[in-house]
């Protein structure tokens, strides 16, 4: 018999229930093996489990709260029966004592059956340390050893295998009885056996992809349940995320910015905890999260990957929007000791190559015919085969709506298959997602309005609650909805006793339509349901009842806006005001969410609070969308007065978050809106940023025709608003350098440095990033003649004066920096430009050493650039930045240099390739060719289809991109690079 089984006994009223519920919580985490007798179960079932279950189980828990041996006397009490059963079969027996019961009272009352209880040990569990009392109790009455726990030590005393876990955002979802999907627990436990033997060509990443409601994550919870029950055998650490607990559309928390700190915290130490609180980026937190779970037997579930995904029908299908997410996953893919299990409506393309070796995807496919009856006849639905198979066909095995339905067979008409025609399916709508689970949910709302008298209306409202919200909804929020009657939407809930209350809620929960949780006190925490379900009656009360639904969002948008977020708020803190932007907007109240919640509370005004202080791009991202009836087209109607500046908001958080190509229309929407205006001040500086758009994703004749744009705006703002033509004027000039037109581009920064000089001699220099695109052209002769030499060719040494302008050019500008403070990127930029310059002239230079060690060195000023443009979470610069070190890393550190290239190549090319990013992109192949064709092992030896690669390939690959993107700059580089590689 296992050591690890427990029985619970406990007085079935309010009070008992929701102690016992904490105590199975808390054991089943501990990987107990818990029974806890339910409800609904009729008197002879009772006495069967009760006589097979108690001598089977090593321990007997009885729970001692209020008035629970009240009803001991009666030698039919079950309390009583469960004792002497437990006595009888000399399990352990352990009485377990709630902290408000006074024992000595109870002894003086207690029927003589019972006395027993005082001659044991007793052990006590207090509210305020719940979790030390749970492990008190296992320590030190139940275990004779230590068990896994949450939060435990990673090193105990004992040096007994301490298992640290946090799964509990799936657990709730783990079925008492997975049915008809064998196969898919089979092989997630030969993925984990394999984990265990540390085999060879294991998974790293198992990932299940299918619509909603086929039970992906239920199937992988019962699974992590099953682990825990076996004590997490051969497991490290063991942690789980679900994102449609978080929020599950555009609206609020459609990123990993949550996810990602908690992860850090978790699985880190002191330093990743810091790390976890910083500004950095997205794309750093989850490389550093892959680099930190890949090295320990870790299971990682992430349940629900679809919000952070690109939908189907958009051009980049199940694309993931959340570059955290892709650096995680790429990061497992490619080097891991555990296992991440991912579920998913999409497929994910960015694990493809590595779907036929360290992550494979797995198609989630429908309940066979004999599983769906199986699940019907578990769910207590009568009939013959014949007509179950029938029913199970007619929905196409779609495992919720079979749940669903059958429960609405047995709770309406006692499991009556016959009554199966009270919902009427018509043939599936192929393009709909859950459309038979539609249907199955309105049939059971007819029913229960139509049928169920006021318990099924006190049961509709509830679920109609459901729709409001797109996570789990508190307790606090529940009770704003419930505290004044909304019009057609509360009133059976109205003036609701307690225990009224506490039925309807436990109505719901056994017919599988609601989950809640609460505390180990009973205390209500949340009320959560399937997305199918939020989804259906959030469709149902705004279309059918839109005054209802505002009026509710308005109540909770009032309720959360009382939140007091602190001087320096944390993400978690600022949580109910991004709730609040989302709740507002649905109310109607748009203007007063963005400007006394939004602007003022979140970003601060100016300040942009959370995504400059905490990193947190796409929650700011969640919030701006609030404001679009179209995402990032069509602002909802009454924003005409923040129009222009949300769709500069969106644009740039989008550039920031490196969703570049989504950035486009709402920056091109915001210049052609300040152009009908005549605002051409605004027009200009809109039509210049969309330029640098279209060249960062290689379009340079759009660039040039938006920096063209650009210019003919800032020309009709007048001479006085001198910024906007400097501005405008060197993104042309930029454009024009990238165009291969060298000598039209630099008397165009001239031209704009002495307008500079002369409106603003105190700063005579272009500096910031207008700064840095001059240094890029002046730059260019020598950064080509530092390649000639690192291919054996001719060098012009007389361009390393020019190298030392630019050095001077760049420490001054730096200082402005410091000085007039500005952006971060700028002091960034101008690392990247001193790095450059100082390495151009070590590689042509006769006197090399001495130019690498100078101080500060080239890799110094590199690793500050990258530094800062990763906590600033610039995704657009940091491929700059790689490219720079990798040659760097190459030329001077022979031992590891080439391996420190190839990785700053490889994320180069993974930041730009999913940003498309196509100059980076040709850049990378010309980097990848000059570097390494003398390797004996070119390290791009395969292309993605298995067919061999070489260095002429990347040759062949930028010169395809260059003439596509007329990046005509790199002409001559190219030129150079073909004859040295190839002897063309």
């Amino acid at each position: 018999m296992s050591e690890k089984t427990v029985f619970i006994s406990y007085r079935r009223d309010v009070a008992g229930k929701f102690f016992a519920r904490s105590i199975l919580g808390a054991l089943t985490q501990l990987g107990y093996d818990v029974f806890l007798d339910v409800d609904c179960i009729d008197a002879g079932e009772w006495a069967r489990q009760i006589l097979t279950q108690v001598p089977k189980r090593s321990h007997f828990l009885l729970l001692i709260t209020p008035g629970a041996l009240e009803r001991c006397a009666d030698e039919n009490d079950w309390v009583r029966k469960e004792w002497l059963a437990a006595i009888a079969s000399k399990r352990n027996v352990v009485p377990v004592r709630e902290e408000t019961v006074d024992l000595a009272a109870l002894k003086k009352v207690c029927a003589d059956a019972m006395l027993g209880i005082f001659d044991l040990q007793i052990a006590t569990v207090q509210h305020a340390t719940f979790e030390g009392s749970v492990e008190t109790l296992v320590t030190r009455y139940i275990a004779p050893r230590m068990a896994p726990s949450v939060g435990a030590s990673r090193e105990p005393a004992n040096n007994s295998r301490v298992t640290l876990t946090d799964i509990s955002r799936i657990l709730k979802y783990a079925p008492d009885q997975l049915i008809g999907r064998e196969q898919e627990l089979e092989l997630l436990n030969d993925a984990w056996r394999k984990v265990q033997q540390h085999e060879k060509g294991r998974p790293h990443i198992l990932t299940f992809v299918a619509l909603g409601g086929e039970g992906k994550t239920s199937l992988v919870a019962k699974w992590a349940a099953e682990l825990a029950h076996q004590d997490w055998p051969g497991c490290d650490t063991a942690f789980a995320w679900s994102f449609y607990s978080q929020g599950t559309r555009d609206q609020v928390a459609a990123s990993s910015d949550l996810f990602l700190k908690e992860a850090l915290i978790f699985f880190g130490d002191d330093a990743d905890k810091e790390f976890a609180a910083s500004s950095a980026g997205a794309h750093e937190k989850g490389q550093r999260l892959a680099r930190i779970v890949g090295r320990q037997r870790a299971l990682l579930v992430l349940d629900g990957l679809e919000p952070l995904q690109y939908a189907p029908t958009s051009p980049t299908p199940g694309q993931l929007k959340d570059q955290g997410i892709a650096a995680l996953l790429k990061g497992l893919a490619t080097a891991s000791q555990g296992l991440c299990v991912v579920t998913t409506r999409y497929s994910v393309p960015e694990l493809k190559a590595f779907w036929q070796t360290t992550a494979p995807e797995v198609k989630l496919l429908r309940l066979s015919c004999d599983a769906g009856v199986h699940l019907l006849r578990a769910l207590g639905v009568k009939g013959t085969a014949k007509e179950c198979e029938t029913l199970v066909e007619d929905v196409k095995g779609h495992a919720l709506t079979l749940t669903l339905l059958g429960g609405f067979l047995k709770r309406a008409f006692h499991g009556d298959i016959r009554q199966r025609d009270r919902v009427k399916f018509e043939k599936a709508d192929e393009k709909m997602d859950g459309g038979h689970a539609y249907r199955t949910m309105a049939a059971y709302e007819q029913w229960l309005l139509l049928d169920g008298g006021d318990e099924g209306r006190r049961e509709v409202a509830v679920l109609r609650l459901m729709g409001l919200f797109d996570r789990p909804a508190d307790a606090a929020c529940v009770a704003a909805l419930r505290s004044e009657t909304i019009p057609s939407l509360t009133e059976p809930l109205d003036g609701l006793a307690d225990d009224d209350w506490e039925f309807c809620l436990s109505g719901l929960e056994a017919t599988k339509l609601l989950t809640v949780n609460r505390d180990m006190t009973g205390a209500l925490v949340s009320l959560d349901a399937h997305p199918h379900l939020r989804e259906y009656f959030a469709k149902q009360l705004r279309e059918q009842n839109p005054d209802a639904w505002r009026a509710a969002h308005r109540r909770l948008y009032e309720h959360l806006c009382k939140h007091k977020e602190g001087e320096q708020p944390t993400l978690e803190d600022l949580q109910p005001l991004y709730q609040a932007v989302a709740h507002g907007c649905q109310a109607g109240l748009q203007g007063r969410a963005i400007e006394g919640v939004y602007y003022e509370r979140i970003r601060r005004g100016n300040e942009h609070y959370a995504p400059n202080k905490l990193g947190a791009w796409g929650l700011e991202l969640g919030a701006i969308s609030c404001f679009f009836e179209h995402p990032w087209i069509q602002i909802s109607p009454g924003m005409e007065t923040w129009q222009t500046w949300l769709l500069n908001e969106a644009a740039h958080t989008l550039r920031a978050l490196g969703r570049l190509a989504e950035a486009v229309d709402p920056m091109r929407l915001s210049g052609e809106l300040d152009a009908s205006d005549e605002q051409w001040e605004g027009a200009a500086v809109s039509f210049s940023s969309l330029s640098e758009l279209q060249l960062a994703l290689g379009d340079v004749a759009e660039a040039m025709r938006g920096a063209e744009r650009s210019v003919i705006c800032a020309d009709r703002s007048g001479e006085a608003d001198w910024q906007s033509y400097v501005i405008t004027n060197t993104t042309y000039a930029d454009v024009l350098h990238h165009a291969g037109r060298p000598e039209e581009a630099e008397p165009s920064f001239r031209k704009c440095e002495a307008m500079q000089s002369q409106y603003h001699p105190t700063y005579p220099l272009l500096y910031s990033f207008q700064g840095f695109e001059y240094c890029d052209l002046l730059l260019a002769q020598a950064e080509r003649s530092a390649w000639r030499s690192a291919l054996g060719m001719a060098v012009n040494e007389e361009l390393l004066s020019l190298c030392d302008a630019v050095s001077k050019r760049a420490t001054q500008t730096f200082e402005w920096a410091e000085q007039l403070r500005l952006d971060i990127n700028s002091a960034n930029l101008d690392h990247l430009t001193l790095a450059r310059s100082a390495f151009y002239v070590a590689v042509v230079s006769s006197d090399s050493q001495t130019s690498y060690n100078s101080s500060p060195s080239p890799v110094w000023h590199l690793e500050a650039a990258l530094n800062g443009f990763r906590e600033g979470g610039v995704q657009l610069h940091i491929p700059r930045g790689l490219l720079s070190r990798a040659w760097i890393y190459f030329v001077t550190d022979h031992r590891k240099g080439h391996e420190s290239a190839r990785r700053d190549l490889d994320e180069a090319w993974e930041i730009s390739e999913r940003s498309s990013m196509k100059l980076h992109m040709a850049d990378i192949h010309l980097y990848r060719a000059r570097l390494f064709f003398r390797e004996e092992k070119y390290p791009w030896d395969k292309n993605s289809d298995g067919t061999s690669r070489g260095p002429k390939d990347d040759l062949v690959a930028a010169e395809r991109l260059i003439n596509e993107c007329g990046y005509h700059r790199r002409d001559e580089e190219l030129a150079d690079a073909k004859k040295a590689i190839l002897g063309q």
